[in-house]
């Protein structure tokens, strides 16, 4: 909690709230004012937010127009009291991004929200038909019980639908993923938003045209997400942030500026993203500080900005990024200059894999290739002056890499990293020359890092790489054919309950080329 007041009682200046990506306050989002203090809160995360009054003084709040990254907001508190608020785009009343102002000496209450804490041994039986039952998805929430199987006809529902933390365990599926459709319109934030609810399985839908995210869970412990398709999402597709025990599944995700699959901010994270294609997004898989028993398998990830990028960041909690398996992935042709992207999509621009300033990530059995710059490449990451993320204990191994132009694999280091590794690749380049040699996963090094040193420069900046292209206008192609749920009529409510799902990693094997993609 911070305090507004100096020693012995006398009044400072403003307080501030700092705005992350998802969080309000480093340390929390409580703070104490005296009566007739000033908040002023200072967005210095990448996202728009907004603040929305739960109860507070007339006027209270800002729209996401006015508080958008390097803005700030000034409000004065004349009253005791405690005052509630959240961003809508990143939370609801009942949790995720959100915060209280206590101003003078008014009692704090517990508003802890009484859950239980473990699943129900079986879900309810009980199916609520959309729109036979209720006319909308939002209305079959707000009448579900624990364990409830929401099933939407085909048709298009425009609508954004918010699960709070008392509706946990609920399945939402379409009957027919192609045909039922949540589309927001270009003006709604998110197609489904999940927060703090413990269970919620999301399937078998088509989730469009939201200024945020198709799907997003925040602040949950067990999530799946399954046969999903997410197509121009102003941020993400498929986004998981500060929650763990999670599956992503069977999904594709296009046209969002950020990534098309997000699973950021939870150490240890405890979730599996599996059999899922994503294209024409600014970047295909990132994951800002995540990590921890975390498995990205058995997916294709091409024609992004960037591949697969996990990363270290300050404007999320749990840094540094870190041991993610990467694992069974066909990663090519990401180099895409024609998609939406945020700023560090443009900078990544032409590589596969890249690990900017993780640690102790597995990179192995994958095929990656045409990229404009690297392959499978990992970098320290000098986010400022003050954040430095050091790239320590990757190990990249028996991977196949080909017709990657600055280098099949590639480090570009600072000092003091250690135990980054290559064993056991097949390639054609690397960048430095002797980087196997140099750096093996087993023995001693013999190579010389100096020769032909990983070009961070072309990598670094955004000069000569294209501008993004508005979400809303991107000419995206047609959605490929996509798997249906099986049974989804008849199939039995699962939350994500028994998640994720276990996945041998020694056994996936190196993925051949599809044939009509070169190799």
């Amino acid at each position: 909690m911070q305090d507004a007041l100096a020693p012995g009682g006398a009044r400072v200046g403003k307080t501030e709230v700092v705005a992350l990506d998802n969080v309000f306050g480093d340390d929390g989002a409580d703070v104490k004012v005296p009566v007739g203090g000033t908040v002023e809160w200072v967005n210095q995360g990448r996202n728009d937010h907004d603040i929305v009054a739960v109860n507070g003084p007339e006027g209270f709040g800002v729209d996401g127009d006015a508080f958008q990254p390097g803005k700030t907001y000034d409000e004065t508190f004349e009253e005791e009291g405690v005052f509630r608020y959240y961003c809508s785009l990143h939370g609801n009343k009942s949790g995720g991004m959100t915060g209280r102002i206590i101003v003078g000496d008014a009692e704090v209450p517990d508003e802890e929200l009484a859950l239980d804490a473990d699943a129900p041994a079986e879900v309810s039986g009980r199916t609520i038909a959309v729109p036979a039952d209720e006319p909308t998805i939002q209305k079959a929430v707000d009448a579900a019980g624990p364990g409830d199987l929401i099933l939407v006809s085909p048709g298009t529902y425009e609508e954004a639908v918010q699960v709070p933390a008392t509706k946990p365990y609920l399945t939402i599926r379409g009957l027919d993923r192609s045909k039922t459709i949540l589309d927001g319109g270009f003006e709604r934030a998110n197609g489904v938003q999940v927060v703090k609810a413990k269970g919620v399985a999301v399937e078998n839908l088509t989730l469009r045209n939201y200024t945020k995210n198709g799907v997003f869970w925040t602040g949950v412990v067990g999530y799946r997400g399954s046969y999903l398709t997410t197509v121009r999402n102003g941020d993400y597709g498929v986004y998981a942030f500060e929650s763990t025990k999670g599956q992503i599944d069977h999904s594709y995700a296009s046209g969002s500026p950020d990534a098309g699959f997000y699973i950021g901010g939870c150490q240890p994270c405890d979730a599996v993203i599996t059999d899922v294609v994503s294209e024409w997004n600014g970047l295909g898989y990132s994951g800002t500080n995540s990590g921890g028993n975390l498995v990205i398998a058995n997916s294709t990830w091409r024609h992004n900005r960037a591949g697969i990028v996990p990363n270290s960041g300050s404007y999320e909690p749990d840094a540094p990024q870190r041991d993610n398996t990467i694992v069974g992935n066909l990663v090519y042709d990401n180099n895409n200059g024609k998609t939406p992207a945020i700023d560090v999509a443009i900078t990544a621009m032409g590589n596969g894999i890249l690990i900017a300033g993780g640690e102790d990530n597995v990179i192995e059995r994958n095929r990656v290739w045409d990229h404009d710059l690297g392959g499978i490449v990992v970098i320290t990451y000098p986010e400022s002056a003050e954040y430095v993320w050091k790239a320590n204990g990757n190990k990249v191994r028996d991977n196949v890499a080909h017709d990657n132009r600055l280098g099949d694999l590639g480090i570009w280091i600072g000092t003091e990293e250690e135990g980054n590794c290559f064993s056991g690749n097949d390639y054609g380049t690397t960048s430095p020359l002797d980087l196997e040699q140099a750096l093996p996963c087993t023995g001693t090094g013999t190579g010389d890092l100096s020769r032909g040193g990983f070009d961070v420069g072309r990598l670094a900046t955004n000069e000569g790489k294209p501008d993004a292209v508005p979400y809303e206008d991107t000419q995206l192609p047609e959605v490929p054919p996509q798997p249906e749920m099986p049974d989804a009529a008849s199939a039995k409510a699962t939350a994500a309950i028994d998640v994720p799902m276990k996945i041998d990693v020694a056994a996936i094997p190196t993925p051949d080329a599809p044939a009509d993609a070169g190799s």
